[in-house]
């Protein structure tokens, strides 16, 4: 069959196609040049799709002396924290950008499958806490989009739950996991959200768990701060100037999580910082300042949480018995409660810093006789919680540095489109914790023995090491010495029989 001659129009066609794939290339590539490589997991400005990048091991041709093509080995590109994301592979519907998605292919829904399990071992000296091995948490998470703008978080968590009649357990104690929907029209620079999540008061709190420096968060912050960690209720937060501020802050029931609402009010709580050098490659590229604030007011509303140390030894327990014959009696939320916090992170590059926050928070309660179902409160007397903590913190990576992790304190949704190249790297992080918490509780009838009356403090120190792989897994071993001090009679009975308080924690953790 004769070969059919090209006209010069289909000529003119092909020439033309092929100038413009050269411009387009050429632009790709100026525009690659430009990109930072080196962006952090919540400060990226905007969503972007997994896609492949241009391969960079194929040899550049160049004309030889004798004008025949000769190949030249390009020369290697240079190392990036994160991938460089080209044109999207729209067969891609399940993949890996910093975690699995699954997506369908004209991206009307994106969603992140995930699992967060927690297995976390203690030993005391005392016979109570009990020493031994326990899961800490069990989770299964699906987060996701759902067109452009819409975002959800689910999870459900499965550790066993403790036994019944056991005594009161600080919240932090207690697996809960985050429920809400959000609205993000805008990206990461404004998003409206409602469901049960991480209140937006203090950094530590605002950083999830499976990232905290150490294995518990502060006693400054999961004691006198957020002693519920989370709450319910419709919150806005951002990020904007290219991670310069963030803000949140919204209302909430106050009554912590799994609650519809305790008692018809609503807690006002929010949080900005400032992060001067976030644009910037230097020393202090995640330096911050910032300050939160919390206002409420309850009518007889749930009972005070309990305060504990790391490994779960209470210090200041809101029920107590007492009389003739023995009444049992509990401190419950009545009244207004106002809180204020600051904080600051100062980096050193990226592999030493410090980080303090303060917390001052006083509250108005009642103190009533142990109330069983739905039968009537009797209001016995009425007391007033003041408490002062502060925190301070430093770390040091011997191997690896803190892009390792998110950057604490934003919780911001997840995106496509940026794949570390050093996800499954081994680093180590060595940590140092000092703090300092104050209960002082007044009331108008003494007479009722709250044993928690007068002033409680708590002295307390962690050593911890971290090893990571990536920010998906970590084994963890935390030594916590605690010192007691005050004039309450729960204090005079801890410093009887010791004036310290010995914990060892340890875990292995997967979160994905």
């Amino acid at each position: 069959m004769p070969v059919r001659p090209i006209s010069v129009g289909s000529s003119f066609v092909v020439y033309t196609l092929a100038t413009l794939a050269m411009l387009a290339a050429g632009a790709d590539a100026a525009a690659a040049k430009d990109n930072p490589t080196e962006v952090d997991e919540e400060t990226a400005p905007a969503p972007k799709r997994p896609g492949k990048p241009a391969p960079a091991d194929e040899p550049e041709v160049v004309p030889s002396a004798g004008g025949e093509p000769e190949p030249r080995p390009r020369a290697p590109a240079p190392a990036a924290d994160v991938e460089a994301t080209g044109a999207r592979n729209t067969a891609d519907t399940v993949g890996f950008s910093d975690r699995l998605f699954v997506r369908t292919p004209g991206d009307e829904v994106i969603v992140f499958p995930g699992a967060r399990v927690q297995i976390d071992g203690a030993a005391f000296p005392r016979q109570t806490p009990k020493s031994g091995v326990y899961v800490r948490r069990a989770r299964v998470e699906l987060t996701g989009w759902v067109g452009r703008i819409f975002y959800f978080d689910a999870s459900a968590d499965f550790a066993p739950s403790p036994p019944a009649g056991s005594e009161p357990l600080a919240p932090s104690a207690l697996p809960a996991t985050d429920n809400y929907v959000a609205l993000a029209p805008f990206g990461d620079a404004f998003i409206l959200q409602a469901g049960q999540f991480d209140a937006p008061f203090t950094l530590e709190n605002r950083t999830s768990d499976a990232y905290t420096t150490f294995i518990e968060r502060s006693l400054t912050v999961r004691s006198v701060a957020v002693p519920r960690n989370k709450e319910v209720g419709l919150m806005v937060h951002g990020l904007v100037g290219g991670g310069l501020f963030y803000y949140s802050g919204g209302v909430f029931n106050g009554d912590g999580p799994d609650f519809r609402n305790f008692d018809n009010q609503v807690d006002a709580i929010g949080r900005v910082t400032i992060s001067p050098f976030a644009s910037s490659e230097g020393l202090f590229r995640r330096l911050s300042l910032g300050g939160s604030g919390w206002f409420g007011r309850h009518v007889l509303g749930p009972t005070l949480p309990t305060q504990a140390t790391a490994g779960g030894f209470p210090f200041l327990n809101p029920e107590w018995t007492s009389g003739q014959p023995a009444t049992t009696y509990e401190l419950r939320e009545h009244g207004y409660v106002a809180a204020f916090a600051g904080e600051l992170t100062i980096p050193f590059g990226t592999h030493f810093g410090l980080r303090g926050e303060g917390v001052f928070r006083q509250q108005q309660l009642a103190e009533t006789e142990l109330v069983v179902g739905n039968e009537p409160v009797d209001i016995r007397g009425r007391a007033t919680l003041t408490a002062r903590a502060v925190y301070g913190e430093l770390w040091f990576w011997l191997a690896g540095d803190e892009r390792m992790l998110p950057v604490p304190g934003l919780e911001l949704p997840n995106r496509t489109g940026r794949s570390y190249r050093r996800a499954f790297d081994d680093s180590l992080m060595l940590a140092l914790r000092g703090e300092y918490v104050q209960d002082d509780l007044t009331t108008n009838a003494p007479t009722l023995g709250d044993p928690t009356r007068a002033t409680t403090r708590v002295i307390s120190g962690v050593a911890g090491a971290n090893y990571w792989l990536g920010p998906f897994a970590r084994i963890s071993i935390n030594y916590v010495l605690n010192m007691w001090s005050g004039t309450s009679e729960t204090i005079k009975t801890l410093r009887a029989g010791s004036l310290l308080e010995h914990e060892l924690l340890l875990r292995f953790a997967i979160s994905l």
